[in-house]
């Protein structure tokens, strides 16, 4: 039983990575430019998914911190 949970756990940690992986690029790209609204939302919807992983929040607050004063309906919501 403790083995199956430790595999499981790995797994988790293997998809948080590969998670912040496909989100970094994205985000240095939103945060070097103007994005939409929409796009905005998106992309927070998306990193929301995977809060729970720390280098995920960074990446998620780093964006907040771009767009607060751009969208602060969006951010705040």
């Amino acid at each position: 039983m403790d083995e199956r949970i430790f595999q499981i756990a790995e797994q988790i940690a293997e998809i948080h990575q590969k998670a912040f992986e496909a989100y970094l690029p994205l985000v240095e790209d939103v945060c070097s430019r103007t994005v939409s609204e929409a796009e905005l939302s998106h992309l927070l919807d998306y990193l929301l998914d995977f809060a729970c992983d720390e280098k995920i929040l960074v990446l998620y607050k780093k964006v907040c911190r771009k767009y607060l004063y751009v969208y602060p309906r969006c951010i705040t919501e």
